[in-house]
């Protein structure tokens, strides 16, 4: 049995049933969460492909579709698992929804935080991925695109090619990784 409880804001808090109102907070940068009225923590995937990156090390990634396993990676023995985790299955299709499970180190073997990851509309995945494939390698391009991002209020987009795999590393965009990293989800 999962046992999870949501906290307000883009971190969630994992509550273990069998401890005594022991709470873990799993603070998760990208893919960007939101809770919905359902109280699901969801997170709209612009790209098909999305990085997903806690600032917890975490023991446990898991992503389902209908209650089917289809991915599933586990920390080894004291290296807990740690820094952005690449997108390894087939790409999210706009309006699919899958669940990824989050396990922190410290709780138990079935508690998980419970993320609804949702493909955003087409017309919006195909806008972004043109976009993405047009960034190539430069990474004056790569800034521009992520602050106009910011800038529009977008910062599912923002963070999502901040963190993507395809990005290059230069002094400015890796100096605003490290700083978002840090700030991880504030005080929420």
């Amino acid at each position: 049995m999962r046992r999870t409880c949501l906290a307000i804001g883009i971190g969630l808090a994992l509550v273990s049933c069998a401890a005594p109102l022991r709470a873990t907070t799993v603070c998760v940068l990208t893919p960007r969460l939101a809770p919905n009225t359902r109280g699901e923590a969801v997170a709209a995937v612009p790209f098909g492909s999305p990085t997903i990156l806690s600032t917890e090390s975490l023991e446990e990634v898991r992503i389902e579709r209908e209650g089917e396993l289809l991915w599933q990676r586990r920390a080894l023995p004291g290296q807990p698992l740690e820094g952005p985790i690449p997108w390894l299955l087939a790409p999210i299709r706009p309006g699919q929804r899958l669940v990824l499970m989050l396990r922190p180190q410290g709780v138990q073997d079935d508690d998980y935080a419970v993320i609804v990851l949702e493909g955003d509309p087409a017309d919006r995945m195909e806008r972004a991925q043109k976009d993405l494939e047009k960034l190539g390698s430069d990474p004056k391009a790569w800034w521009e695109a992520i602050q106009q991002a910011f800038d529009r209020g977008d910062i599912s987009l923002g963070l999502a090619l901040l963190y993507a795999f395809e990005g290059p590393g230069s002094p400015r965009i890796d100096h605003l990784r490290r700083a978002v990293f840090a700030a991880g989800c504030g005080t929420n």
